[in-house]
């Protein structure tokens, strides 16, 4: 007698069913997450594509990111020389109005210019969380400290004058001349002083960076504050413009044998204070022209990124997602196909043939 057995057959459905089974757990993670699978390798020749496509998509959000963080910067650089730009105007307002009227107010003028002094002296150690944006790329150093230094050296130069021992030309030179009026003396840190400042740049590109430094020492801030101080101690420095005969002894004037003399070397030396002051407001306005192209440059950027990203994100979408009611689909045709071949499974393990020769 010789037995047939259906061993063989059942194996092989055995592994059928385990392949499908795997299908349907493959299908079942695409429908749930999306995805097509949770490996790069199971995107087969298509990983390069995904990897690429996924690799420039976190290379733009890094220039993004960089240009946030700039673009947040520049503009508290633009609203702090802004502020500046506005209190360098209402003393130079001050002055010219003093000048036309012919009087000098110089309690006024001089709350004026002590007040204005302080605030821009606060806008140039404007700061981001702990990084000072007008020290340029030293930025853990404060840009500038009111050390008294300044007032001292100013206040010293207008006794001077007032005593006859340098002339008006000198004195205007005192706060004007860099190697008399040095950063130093300002109050200005090392790496300013020194020039040895480096620049700020931002990273927008593989190969490309911007520039939005603006030095707290650059030739408006300085101009202005020192013309700003010049005023301050002028003010401090002098009682009244010219003497009067009524004036009690121990009047301090602008020098000059006669009137006309000490009104003449005052209004020298106060007509040039505004001057300056000018000069300074007029570098600052470009400054902050030079700040905008940049920030315009980076919005123009960022939103071609954009763009770019949306494009990356169909790439990657196209080669890692799945169609959900296709994957649906092929769930059900799958399912219908594990129930027939358990019922021939179940249908083969009760069979035992047996033929008598």
């Amino acid at each position: 007698m010789t037995g047939i057995s259906t061993l063989g057959q059942s194996m092989q459905q055995i592994e059928r069913l385990k392949t499908m089974q795997s299908s349907l757990a493959t299908l079942q993670y695409q429908l749930t997450s999306g995805k097509k699978t949770n490996l790069f390798a199971g995107l087969g020749t298509q990983v390069i594509a995904s990897e690429r496509a996924r690799a420039n998509f976190k290379e733009i959000d890094t220039y993004i990111n960089n240009m946030t963080v700039a673009q947040r910067r520049v503009e508290m650089q633009v609203n702090a020389i802004d502020g500046v730009l506005k209190q360098a105007g209402d003393v130079v307002n001050a002055i010219q109005i003093q000048t036309q009227e012919g009087e000098f107010e110089k309690e006024s003028v001089g709350d004026l210019a002590r007040k204005a002094r302080d605030y821009i002296i606060a806008m140039m150690n404007e700061v981001d969380g702990d990084r000072y944006l007008f020290s340029g790329a030293d930025t853990q150093q404060i840009p500038i400290t009111d050390t008294g230094v300044q007032t001292s050296y100013l206040t010293g130069r207008v006794n001077d004058w007032v005593n006859g021992v340098i002339d008006t030309d000198q004195l205007i030179a005192s706060y004007t001349d860099k190697t008399q009026l040095t950063d130093t003396v300002n109050g200005y840190s090392a790496s300013l002083s020194s020039g040895n400042a480096k620049s700020v740049y931002v990273r927008v590109e593989a190969n490309i960076e911007l520039n939005y430094t603006t030095l707290a020492n650059n030739d408006g801030f300085r101009d202005i504050l020192s013309a700003i101080g010049a005023l301050n101690a002028l003010c401090e420095g002098i009682d009244e413009v010219t003497l009067d005969p009524d004036d009690p002894t121990g009047t301090v004037t602008a020098p000059g044998a006669t009137q006309a003399e000490q009104n003449e070397n005052f209004y020298k030396v106060f007509n040039d204070l505004a001057v300056k002051i000018n000069k300074g407001l007029d570098f600052l306005e470009n400054e902050t022209h030079k700040l905008s192209q940049v920030s315009a440059q980076m919005s123009v950027m960022t939103e071609d990124y954009k763009t770019e990203k949306n494009t990356l994100s169909g790439v990657i979408a196209d080669v890692e997602n799945v169609d959900p009611n296709e994957v649906a689909v092929k769930i059900n045709s799958l399912m219908l196909q594990l129930e027939a071949s358990y019922r021939v499974t179940a249908s083969m393990s009760q069979l035992s043939l047996a033929y008598l020769l």
